[in-house]
């Protein structure tokens, strides 16, 4: 080859005049987008397999453990959503119903059966004493009144399998025994769209009943927080009426997609544990 000095350039090329062997450029702009593509699709599927609203909640923090499976049934009687009201993270148990046309609801005392088909959601109702185990407030089964107290102003009362929440309840009270109704009390969390929190102070895992027009469902905060801040978020969203249901550890099952049961928290002891039951 032909020294060439400081002053020359040498021009490199084929013997076919300097064309490129191999694809034109437009030709690695299809195989980009094709791949730009394949990795859009991939990322479809990918999202449409990640669990969603009906699957179970991430668990909710250190006192919950995660969701677990417990046992089986045919159907996804309940929807859950989370959403952030407030800077409040919460997670609705929503049984895609309008009151009066809705499972039945009921009181028991004990553990819910998870062998029970018929078992929708179930969550713990009135609080026990941690003194010597009582439950707190009047607490009426089957028209069997196993507690008696006004220390909390708000209620649920049970007719028919149909639920019902507020303040006060006094005739209500006298109904349920009368007509062989499910009774107990709570804090009252918003009344008439308006929070009203009770005394209690500190933050702890909170959930609540609640009701907007003909809805009703279930509300656990994903966080600790205090009562304050999630009845003033209950309110934001739009709840109408909320009283509280047993927060911190206790024990919520549901069942969701591929109808099964899934738990929440921890069971706790004593004959006297209770929880509002939805069955089928």
């Amino acid at each position: 080859m032909k020294e060439i000095d400081d002053n020359e350039i040498r021009v490199i090329g084929s013997a076919d005049g300097g064309r490129r062997s191999g694809w034109p450029w437009y030709g690695w702009v299809a195989v980009g987008v094709v791949l730009v593509v394949l990795v859009a699709v991939a990322a479809t599927v990918l999202l449409l397999q990640t669990p969603g609203n009906g699957e179970a909640p991430e668990p909710l923090a250190e006192t919950h453990s995660a969701s677990q499976p417990l046992s089986p049934s045919v159907t996804r009687p309940l929807t859950l959503f989370d959403t952030v009201v407030d800077d409040v993270p919460l997670t609705v148990y929503s049984l895609d119903c309008m009151l009066p046309d809705c499972p039945r609801a009921g009181l028991q005392v004990g553990m819910p059966d998870v062998e029970d088909t018929s078992l929708l959601l179930a969550v713990m109702a009135a609080d026990v004493r941690a003194d010597n185990g009582g439950i707190v407030g009047d607490f009426v089964v089957d028209g069997r009144r196993e507690a008696r107290g006004e220390k909390k102003e708000g209620y649920c009362a049970i007719f028919d399998g149909v639920p019902v929440i507020g303040r006060g309840g006094e005739a209500e009270l006298k109904r349920t025994m009368d007509e062989g109704g499910c009774f107990f009390r709570q804090y009252v969390l918003v009344s008439d769209g308006e929070a009203v929190p009770p005394k209690p102070k500190g933050k702890n895992h909170r959930r609540a009943l609640c009701v907007i027009g003909h809805w009703m469902f279930v509300v656990a905060s994903a966080d600790r927080e205090s009562y304050h801040d999630f009845a003033t978020a209950l309110a934001d969203f739009g709840v109408e009426d909320a009283i509280a249901l047993v927060g911190s550890e206790s024990l919520l099952i549901y069942r969701a997609d591929g109808g099964l049961l899934h738990s929440i928290g921890t069971a706790m002891e004593g004959e006297n544990v209770n929880f509002l039951v939805w069955r089928r």
